[in-house]
Order: C-alpha cells, then sequence, then structure tokens
C-alpha cells in the first residue's frame, strides 16, 4: 500500500509540491517536534500514480496539510506532540545504523466523545520494497492512553527509504475529517551508536520512602535489591552517608531540585509548599544545556500546580485520588519507558520517583497477605492497607511482635517489587548509551517502623527517617564497586549534575559538587548534613557530621493541634523525644543511647543548626549560652511598642518567659546548651535591657548586641541589633546573653496556599 493509495489527488495537481523549509535529512535520523518547531517540512501533494513509494516525496519530513504544534495531556502524562490529520504524513532519508524508530500517538480525550476507535501505523519503503513495521489500536473511550509504535530499522542501515505514518478514527464525524485531529509525540528515529559525548546523559531514580538499611548494597539481611545491587552498586559507588533534608516528599523535593534548603523557601502552611517561581530547578537548568527532559512522578503531591513540571518536556504525575497510591513501578515504567527508549539518541534528562514502599504495602507479589520474604503464613490480621491506621493509633497490635515481623516483610517485599522494574527501567537503555549515561538512584526520605515508637514518616529525624541511600553509576568516570565515606546531603546533588552537565554553579546553591569526590580526585568536602520535619507541630531539627548527630525539639512551643491526627501524633511526640539528643552512630547506629549530658558533643553540632534555624524565623533573638548548670539569669527588655507575642526556642521546663504590654521579663536555668527565645512583631527598638545573673547585674562585656557590641545601657535602635549570621561564641568565660535580628531571613519563600495541594494532602493523610 502507497501514500497515494491512501490519498487520492486530482490529476492536475500530480507533481506539485508546495515546500516549507525543506532540507536533506541527516543521516543521524530526526526527531519530529523540534524539526516542526524550526519550520523543517514540505506541505507536499504526492505524485499519482506513484511509480514507487518515493516518487515525489521530497527529503526530510513532508505533510499532507500544515501541522500544528501543542502540549498535549492523555492518562496525565503531558507530551510535547506535533497535530497531524489521519491521512499520512512522510519522513524521506538515509536510515543511520543501528537505528530504532518510535512514535507515540493518540488524538484529543474530547475526540474520543464521538469516535469509535483508533488505529495507527507505520510503513517503510525504499522504492523496491515495503514493509508494515508497526501498528497500534485501542477503542478504549474511557481510559485513553498513549500509544506507542516502535521498530527495529538496523536491516534498512545506510539506505535511502521513506517511513510513512499514518492513523485512522473510526467514526469521526464528517465535518472533522482532514483536520488535525491526530497527536503524534515524541517520534524519533535514533541510533544508539552516537553516545559518545563531552557530556553525558543523566538518569534520576528515585524511591519514595526507601530505607537506606533495606538495600541489599548496604548488607542487609534480605535479598531486596538484586537488581539495584548488579546494575547500580556493582558498577558503581555506594555513598555511605547521605541525609535527606527533610522526612517526607514535598520538601526534600524541593531541596534537591532546587539545591537549597526547604525551610528557606517553604513558608509554614503545607498547603503552600511547593517550589517557588523565581528558583530555578535541576529540570530547568539542564534543559537549558541542551538537554531533553521527561519527569515522571508516581506519588500525587508532587503535582504541576506546586511547580514540580517545571523545565520538564514531557511531564506525568498522577491526580489527587488516594487510590493512585496503590498503583505500582509497572505503572510508572508504563510511561517513563517508552520515553526513555525513545530519546536514547539525545542528550537526555530523565526523572523518575516510583512510590513504592509507601505504604500501603502491597503489591502483586504479596497474595494472600503473605510476603515472599515470610517462610511461615502469618496468621494475624494486620495487612498492608493497615499501615495508615496504625500511625493513627486507631488500630492497635493484637500481637506486636508477630505483627511487627510481617510489617517489615511486607515492606521488603515492597522494595523487592520496585528493585524489579529499576532494573526492567535500566535494562531499556542500549549498553553504549548506558555507559555515557550518569546515573543517581536516592529516596526522599525512609520510613520508620515503629523503631522509636511510631510509624510511617515527617515527624522525627531518626536515622531510619532521613539516612537515604544514594548510589552513582558513571562508566568510566565514577570507581565501579566503589564506598565512598563522608557526609553527603541530596542538596548536594543539584551541583554535581549540573556540573557533570557542563554548567556552571550557582551562588545561590547550598550544596556542593560531589563530582571530584565520586571521581576519586579529592577529598570529600568535609559538610554537616542538616534536616527539618517541616510538618505538624513545632520545631525540630537535626545536624549530622560523620558520626555524630544532634536532634533538637522545641518540646515548649505552643502548639493547638488542629485535628485528631495532629492531636494523636503530638502527644506520642511528646512521649518519646527529648528536647536534645545527641548520638554516636559509630557505636549506636539504632539511636538508643541519648548523650545529650555530654555537651562538648552536643556543642559541635549545635552551631549547625542555629545557624540554618536563624535565617529562617522571624524576631528578635535573645539567646542565653554557656551558663553553669545550677545558675539562673533573670531581667527584662522593654519595647518601644507592644510585641505581638514571643516564642520559646529550645527552652527547658524550668525556664519561664512572660510579656505583659511592652515589657517582656525571664528567668532562665543556666545550661551549657544555648538556648533562648524569640520576640516577633513591630517592636520598634528596644527602651531598655536589664539581667543578672544569680542576682548580680550581668556585665556589659556578657550581654551583648547583633554582631557581638556589649550593651552600654540606654535605649537600642533596630540597626545595632542586626546581624547577617548567627553571632555565637566570643562571650567571656561563664557565658552570658545575646541579642540580634537577623538580616534578610525568608528571601524566596513559596507562601501562595494552593488548594490543589492541599487537597492532595488530605487525601494522603497528611493533614485533615
Amino acid at each position: 500500500m502507497t501514500w497515494s493509495d491512501r490519498v487520492p489527488v486530482p490529476a492536475l495537481l500530480l507533481g506539485i509540491l508546495l515546500l516549507a523549509g525543506c532540507s536533506r535529512a541527516p543521516e543521524e535520523g530526526f526527531m519530529l517536534r523540534p524539526l516542526v518547531d524550526a519550520g523543517s517540512f514540505a506541505v507536499a501533494v504526492p505524485v499519482v500514480p506513484a511509480v514507487s513509494a518515493d516518487t515525489g516525496v521530497p527529503e526530510g519530513l513532508s505533510f499532507p496539510r500544515r501541522p500544528e504544534v501543542r502540549d498535549l495531556e492523555i492518562d496525565h502524562e503531558r507530551r510535547p506532540v506535533v497535530l497531524t490529520a489521519a491521512a499520512p504524513w512522510r519522513w524521506r532519508g538515509v536510515v543511520p545504523p543501528a537505528a530504532r524508530l518510535h512514535a507515540g500517538v493518540q488524538t484529543f480525550p474530547a475526540a474520543w466523545k464521538v469516535i469509535g476507535g483508533l488505529e495507527a501505523w507505520v510503513m517503510v519503503h525504499d522504492g523496491e520494497e515495503t514493509e508494515v513495521l508497526d501498528v497500534v489500536r485501542t477503542a478504549d473511550r474511557d481510559n485513553p492512553r498513549w500509544l506507542e509504535l516502535g521498530a527495529d530499522l538496523a536491516r534498512w542501515a545506510g539506505r535511502e527509504v521513506t517511513l510513512e505514518f499514518a492513523a485512522s478514527l473510526a467514526g469521526v464525524p464528517e465535518k472533522y475529517v482532514g483536520t488535525n485531529l491526530v497527536a503524534w509525540g515524541p517520534v524519533v528515529l535514533s541510533t544508539a551508536e552516537r553516545s559518545e559525548r563531552e557530556r553525558p546523559n543523566v538518569l534520576f531514580i528515585l524511591v519514595d520512602t526507601l530505607r537506606r538499611d533495606r538495600l541489599t548494597p548496604y548488607g542487609y539481611k534480605r535479598e531486596t535489591t538484586p537488581e539495584i545491587a548488579r546494575w547500580l552498586a556493582a558498577p558503581g559507588t555506594v555513598v555511605e552517608e547521605a541525609y535527606s533534608q527533610a522526612p517526607w516528599t514535598l520538601p526534600s523535593v524541593v531541596s534537591f531540585m532546587t539545591g537549597r534548603y526547604p525551610g528557606d523557601l517553604l513558608a509554614d502552611d503545607l498547603a503552600a509548599f511547593g517550589i517557588p517561581d523565581k528558583v530555578p530547578t535541576l529540570a530547568e537548568r539542564l534543559a537549558a544545556r541542551g538537554y531533553v527532559t521527561g519527569g515522571f512522578f508516581a506519588n500525587p503531591t508532587l503535582h504541576a500546580g506546586a511547580g514540580f513540571e517545571r523545565g520538564f518536556g514531557t511531564f506525568y504525575a498522577p491526580p489527587a485520588d488516594v487510590e493512585w497510591i496503590r498503583r505500582h513501578a509497572d505503572e510508572l515504567n508504563s510511561h517513563a519507558r517508552p520515553w526513555l527508549a525513545a530519546h536514547q539518541d539525545q542528550p537526555f534528562f530523565l526523572y523518575v520517583h516510583y512510590i513504592d514502599p509507601h505504604d500501603p504495602y502491597e503489591n502483586p507479589d504479596i497474595v494472600d497477605n503473605r510476603s515472599p520474604f515470610e517462610a511461615t503464613p502469618y496468621t494475624g490480621r494486620v495487612a498492608g492497607d493497615w499501615i495508615h491506621g496504625i500511625y493513627n493509633g486507631r488500630i492497635p497490635l493484637d500481637d506486636p511482635e508477630a505483627d511487627l515481623a510481617h510489617i517489615n516483610a511486607l515492606y521488603d517485599a515492597e522494595v523487592r517489587y520496585v528493585d524489579r522494574f529499576i532494573g526492567e527501567l535500566l535494562s531499556t537503555l542500549s549498553p553504549a548509551v548506558l555507559a555515557n549515561t550518569l546515573v543517581v538512584l536516592t529516596a526522599d526520605h525512609g520510613e520508620e517502623l515503629y523503631d522509636h515508637g511510631g510509624w510511617k514518616h515527617g515527624q522525627t529525624l531518626y536515622e531510619e527517617q532521613i539516612h537515604v541511600p544514594l548510589i552513582v553509576r558513571w562508566d568510566g568516570r565514577v570507581p565501579a564497586g566503589r564506598r565512598l565515606g563522608g557526609t553527603v546531603r541530596l542538596i548536594d546533588l543539584m551541583p554535581t549534575l549540573v556540573a557533570a552537565a557542563g554548567g556552571k554553579a550557582d551562588p545561590a546553591w547550598q550544596g556542593v559538587d560531589l563530582l571530584p569526590a565520586l571521581t576519586g580526585g579529592k577529598p570529600l568536602p568535609r559538610r554537616p548534613a542538616f534536616a527539618q520535619h517541616l510538618s505538624g507541630g513545632p520545631l525540630r531539627a537535626a545536624a549530622v557530621l560523620g558520626k555524630e548527630k544532634l536532634i533538637l525539639f522545641n518540646r515548649e512551643e505552643p502548639f493547638a493541634p488542629p485535628d485528631p491526627l495532629q492531636g494523636y501524633l503530638w502527644q506520642q511526640d511528646l512521649e518519646r523525644l527529648e528536647r536534645v539528643e545527641v548520638y554516636d552512630l559509630a557505636s549506636d547506629p539504632g539511636e538508643r543511647r541519648n548523650l545529650a549530658a555530654d555537651a562538648a558533643r552536643a556543642n559541635r553540632l549545635a552551631p549547625v543548626i542555629h545557624g540554618r534555624m536563624d535565617a529562617r524565623l522571624p524576631g528578635l533573638r535573645v539567646l542565653l549560652e554557656g551558663v553553669p548548670a545550677g545558675s539562673r539569669v533573670s531581667g527584662s527588655i522593654t519595647f518601644e511598642r507592644a510585641p505581638r507575642r514571643w516564642m520559646p526556642y529550645f527552652l527547658g521546663p524550668d525556664d519561664v518567659v512572660g510579656l505583659a504590654g511592652d515589657r517582656l521579663s525571664f528567668d532562665l536555668a543556666g545550661e551549657a546548651f544555648a538556648k533562648g527565645f524569640r520576640v516577633e512583631g513591630d517592636f520598634g527598638g528596644l527602651r531598655s535591657v536589664a539581667a543578672t545573673l544569680d542576682g548580680t547585674p550581668l556585665p556589659a562585656a556578657r550581654l551583648l548586641l547583633g554582631r557581638g557590641a556589649p550593651y552600654g545601657g540606654g535605649p537600642i535602635a533596630p540597626r545595632a541589633l542586626l546581624s547577617p549570621f548567627w553571632p555565637v561564641g566570643g562571650s567571656s568565660a561563664g557565658g552570658g546573653l545575646r541579642l540580634w535580628l537577623h538580616e534578610g531571613a525568608g528571601v524566596d519563600r513559596r507562601t501562595t496556599v494552593d488548594p490543589e495541594t492541599e487537597r492532595r494532602l488530605r487525601n494522603l493523610g497528611y493533614i485533615q
């Protein structure tokens, strides 16, 4: 069957070609949308009768009518497409070596209200031979999906051929026949042999809710991740100590997609969480470097309205339906793998965000509530979809030991399931392309399985929630089989990947380039990891460096739980979390022995937390530090105008603060650890400050303002309180009191509440 057979044309039009920017197609193949965007196609009427399929066909692209370009969303996946009529269109050129053809096709969702089915096909002609390469069809009017055509063209290599693409819409109304109703995208004729490039492809694989300690490459007793071990750990480098900047998805993903701490970018309202408009994303950075970009997200909270689609040419995210969280890695691969297969011939950035093993812990491998890792059947009643009910306190465990073992086995089955499809995803790449692809595998956070008396994630900053896996493969650059020690942060991924792509560092980034350490050229920078919970309830933050860890919990902060879930979690946290927790992770990786009494350990990492929080929190800071236990510092501050309120900053239960009009009084217990309070509102300057240590007036050298100026008495102008950093240290022996205002706190924050984000968080149980 030829083009002229499918598109009859009056004889007087024989041989007429209406050309628009036509040029000879290069032997490396083609990608449809960029050529149409550039106007590199012909509008051509074919010759009839055809001596061969190529008679009268111009070189390159040609269409019987002018195509259109747009983005089209089908099955929650938005693609850049070229719209054509159902009549055939053609590409004529020389097939490159090792060539493969990929084409996606669909029609408008509205068209399915009237049509009965869609069929599409692609044929190849070389003047002597004609072959139908692939045919796809569907009659699913209720749930149309992108259809994918594909063919290996290796046997046509070096031959000049015509590829003919066509579609048929069953039952389309007569008035629409001949209009541009068929969406093609992507359409790519690629060759895997073009793999040697100055910069690598980038494949970023994220597994939601994946505990580091449950991966085979990190020494887990169960064989949960053989594919990750084979495809990534063995030929790549395993990073031993990588930390997320938050224990739940939204702020964590914001951090590594921007290279900045999420607390600096996000306000307090969870419904406003997302990527601020003026902060460039990783996808935008790589798209600007000429990468074709695809983002495939299985977590419903990461939707387009919150900024996560920015920079992605193709973007997939599920709807705001909690049932979609039950879909698994095979579903996500059905979207991501066709994209990956189509774009191997261009520098690409692909981000794939799997939802397994987020609860519910269930997948096709779990049959009759039995995990493949359970040697004997579990006889209790707990199932994988009970986890949220256990988390919110509504479902008690009948047999805690057996139930917990079963839950762990279900979780491990989820890890094993996603591992299989990560292997499937990586197998999509040809060996030559994989050799020039920088692959990163990590997690946004982990999961608590009653390790510290709770479940799921988002509330605490223990290792099971923020210590994440990180494995990097880049053949010939990142050593194979290596284990990299030292502390790494997920915010380091943005500068690392942009550097690999040949881009320059941005001074706004708070992460560092890990490439010199990953490739073995330089030692890993010694930088502490910082994490903040950024969820319901008062502030909690953590700092890790090497094998030392500090966690702070602002227990005395007033908190009125807004709903029963937050009320239950708050009571649980009050029972299990201390104000100060210090751990030696080398000897106590499970964080069972709190070493808070060792003040030297706590004070080594405390400046990391205080420095990070100083840029985020508003108001006047009043900090007590270095005062011996058993002593008390008392005093008062009088303001020009009455402040709005005061807020504790890691105060203890014996500390007292009161605000009456324009006067604030305080009586604080001495301790080696820094603590204090903040004063918020438009209070102007300070009229006076008075403080005593055990009843004796505090000397000026121990009552410091701004960057460290001693207080000489009298009124204090606001400018005298300003400091661009947390001015801790330098006070005389015996400790003292400091007062300052931080310069420029809260820049670039996203503060606009997004109803869609709120709806999705409610559907997933984060808020009620």
